[in-house]
């Protein structure tokens, strides 16, 4: 972490929860299953617009398909710390 401290990396995301990740402490502050929740129905709010304008939001979808990944491999009792486990199962760790 001291190689990405002082970068554009940097955060204070990364000053709390960066050792915790690496030290696999994947305590939930709130539950993943309930982030998946509230993704849905953010992405759900969104295609029930009833406006003829299109609202695209990548970010949100992506982050509710790897969050349902932790949910699927039975973590959804985690802390989001956890999905670190979701990107080492996609890279064969």
């Amino acid at each position: 972490m001291g190689a990405i401290r002082g970068g554009g990396a940097g955060s204070m995301a990364m000053e709390l929860f960066g050792g915790r990740m690496i030290e696999r402490d994947f305590k939930p502050g709130g539950f993943v299953e309930y982030m998946v929740k509230d993704l849905g129905l953010g992405v759900d709010v969104v295609k029930e617009d009833d406006d003829e304008r299109v609202v695209v939001l990548p970010g949100t979808a992506l982050c509710k398909h790897l969050f349902s990944s932790m949910v699927a491999n039975g973590d959804g009792k985690l802390g989001t710390r956890g999905l670190i486990t979701v990107v080492e199962r996609i890279n064969g760790k």
